[in-house]
């Protein structure tokens, strides 16, 4: 049984969102406070799992509520409710640890897939998953991540063997997401669409492992553009032109903004320099081709923009700690 605090000024929603709640088993136990001073007294005296709060109230708003909140009950999931739209207020969100930045009105859809998740994720060994990577986003450590993703792969096929793996998968997903993007409004049908599950992961681990890859990459582009608007010009230029040959100079020439201000704010975000993001990123695609084709590397690697061999192989091996070819031929059969 889990404890849910709705905090809100207005009684109909007050109301509606206890409705709503109350629908998802397990979510019996609602508390209702009608400002931030309230929410933190209940926090004091309860153990509260979830929490969905608006920001504009009397006595206490829901950015110092939830600042509070935090300090003494960290566990807690905080999800703003608002009314709102603000860039400021989502910097804000992320910056504090809310799980998520909604806008009303908020679908009942939206918020028993919330409840749903936080079960799942609290119960099954995808939560643990899901967890550890959360932790290293938080982090900024991007090449953490990346180290850390074969490691998901290989625990993630333990649930194949019982269960309905692309499912088990999309789930997988939507707790990223859930839990990782503040203002992300990530459908199923959307995840679906941008992330497809292949049946081909059940034959080659490694390509699970790039798939992840995408994931994972995903919400550490979001959470960055959120901090910094100009970097979407800058995934963008990536995106468009990750099978040529890229350099800063390319990229601070068509993004307009300075290399110097690049890197600083990419290195914050990332934890690394933009180059070594795009090798790993190119290095995730030319994984695919060597799964997928029976193109010979030194093709691959000449169509994703390394025009030397020898030198794609170099930082293959840095990245991956094995060679290109070990890794064409470690093809692992779940």
């Amino acid at each position: 049984m889990y404890n849910v605090l709705i905090v809100d000024d207005e009684d109909i929603m007050l109301k509606a969102m206890s409705k709503i709640v109350s629908t998802v088993e397990g979510y019996e136990n609602i508390f209702l406070a009608r400002n931030g001073k309230d929410a933190v007294n209940i926090c004091k005296n309860q153990i509260i799992d979830i929490v969905f709060m608006d920001i504009i109230m009397p006595v206490k708003n829901g950015l110092q509520a939830s600042e509070e909140i935090l300090k003494f009950r960290p566990q807690t999931n905080i999800y703003f409710v608002s009314g709102y739209h603000s860039f400021e207020l989502a910097q804000f969100a992320i910056k504090n640890k809310i799980r998520q930045y909604l806008i009303k009105p908020v679908s009942p859809d939206t918020i028993q897939s919330i409840l749903i998740t936080h079960k799942h994720m609290d119960s099954a060994n995808l939560g643990n998953l899901s967890r550890r990577i959360y932790h290293v986003v938080e982090e900024k450590d991007f090449i953490g991540l990346y180290r850390l993703i074969p490691d998901i792969a290989k625990e993630l096929t333990g649930n194949f063997k019982s269960k309905d793996f692309r499912e088990e998968l999309y789930k997988f997903a939507t707790m990223l997401f859930v839990s990782m993007l503040p203002e992300s409004d990530k459908s199923r049908q959307l995840i679906e669409t941008e992330f497809p599950v292949k049946d081909n992961f059940m034959q080659d681990e490694r390509l699970l492992a790039t798939w992840i890859f995408k994931l994972t990459e995903h919400i550490f582009i979001e959470r960055s553009i959120n901090q910094y608007s100009i970097l979407q010009e800058v995934f963008s230029y990536i995106e468009t032109n990750i099978r040529k040959s890229i350099s800063l100079n390319h990229i601070v020439k068509d993004c307009n903004i300075s290399q110097g201000y690049l890197s600083r704010i990419f290195k914050k975000e990332f934890n690394l320099t933009i180059m070594n993001y795009i090798h790993i990123k190119k290095i995730n695609l030319i994984k695919e081709y060597i799964c997928l084709t029976n193109m010979s590397v030194s093709e691959i690697s000449f169509n994703i923009g390394y025009n030397e061999f020898g030198y794609f192989c170099k930082v293959f091996k840095k990245y991956e700690d094995t060679t290109v070819t070990d890794f064409r031929n470690n093809n692992q059969k779940m």
